[in-house]
């Protein structure tokens, strides 16, 4: 049974912005990384996504990890708390891993060679990487496999899906308005996003809905969601989206970040962070190919890459 948390704390709360995977969350804890800590563990230890196929949170966690320079001990612990905890403490170690841990390779390594839930750890890693993580575990799997592995392991339970968006909504703004406020009060976050989309296409003809949709991006925990309210809240000409999309460049969702990408405001600390975001192994290539277009675009050629980047983003 996947340990779901649903007790959100506050969205303005420092535990309440890292559960939901908030660019701000990443950066208040930068301020502060030891007071932070065992919230970044926290969430590694305990499920919070709304829905696990949709909300990313691996990468998120991963930089936290990394950035704050936390040690890695108590995440390897959680390799032997149970299944899910283990399976999601696997999954951010192997991003560390491959941005160039050694103690988390080797700690994923022992894992595997003396686990107790070293199958779903195997798989969860094969599926993700099969090519290197595959070469690089195999002789470690085998010592466990009397006949020897032929390929990935069987796979653990499949993660269910909680949330079902629906259609593509039509209708006009007082309508899909009044629909957006019904879903505010009945604390419904699964789907609300669709019609805020639908009201993206009037613009600023929408913009008695920008109130709304902000609350929505504020507080959302399906992560998954956020990036389309705020690409209708640039639409309709929301005040405050430029921050927004500065702080979407630390976000959990990698089309957060592809937004913050394109349309955060050209300053040095955006700059920075797009640098970051470029050089950093861990991140998709789709949001590197986006950091270093605008990079291009900013004609900012020459730049300092992974010094200046991880020092300012």
């Amino acid at each position: 049974m996947a340990e779901r948390r649903y007790e959100y704390a506050p969205a303005g709360t420092l535990p309440g912005l890292l559960q939901r995977g908030r660019g701000l969350g990443a950066l208040m804890a930068a301020e502060d990384p030891a007071a932070a800590a065992e919230l970044v563990y926290g969430c590694v230890r305990w499920e919070w996504r709304w829905d696990r196929e949709a909300d990313a949170r691996d990468l998120y966690l991963a930089r936290l990890v990394r950035d704050l320079e936390l040690p890695l001990g108590p995440l390897v612990e959680l390799l032997a708390v149970g299944r899910e905890a283990a399976g999601r403490a696997a999954r951010v170690l192997e991003l560390l891993a491959l941005g160039g841990s050694v103690e988390a390779r080797e700690a994923l390594r022992e894992y595997v060679r003396e686990g107790e839930h070293w199958e779903e750890v195997l798989v969860s890693l094969v599926e993700a990487w099969p090519g290197e993580w595959w070469e690089d575990l195999e002789e470690v799997a085998r010592e466990r496999m009397p006949e020897g592995p032929e390929g990935p392991v069987a796979h653990g339970p499949v993660a269910e899906s909680v949330c079902d968006p629906g259609e593509e909504q039509a209708g006009d703004v007082p309508g899909l308005l009044a629909g957006l406020e019904r879903d505010w009060v009945d604390g419904r976050w699964c789907g609300p996003v669709v019609g805020a989309r639908a009201l993206a296409r009037y613009g600023p003809g929408a913009v008695g809905a920008v109130s709304l949709l902000r609350r929505f991006w504020l507080y959302t925990p399906h992560s998954s969601e956020r990036a389309g309210y705020l690409a209708a809240l640039s639409a309709l000409g929301s005040a405050g989206t430029a921050e927004a999309f500065t702080e979407s460049l630390w976000d959990c969702e990698a089309d957060a970040r592809l937004l913050g990408a394109e349309h955060a405001p050209d300053t040095p600390r955006v700059r920075a962070r797009l640098a970051y975001l470029l050089d950093d192994p861990i991140e998709l290539p789709r949001v590197k190919n986006a950091a270093e277009e605008r990079l291009a675009g900013l004609g900012w050629e020459g730049f300092e890459r992974v010094g200046a980047a991880f020092e300012e983003g």
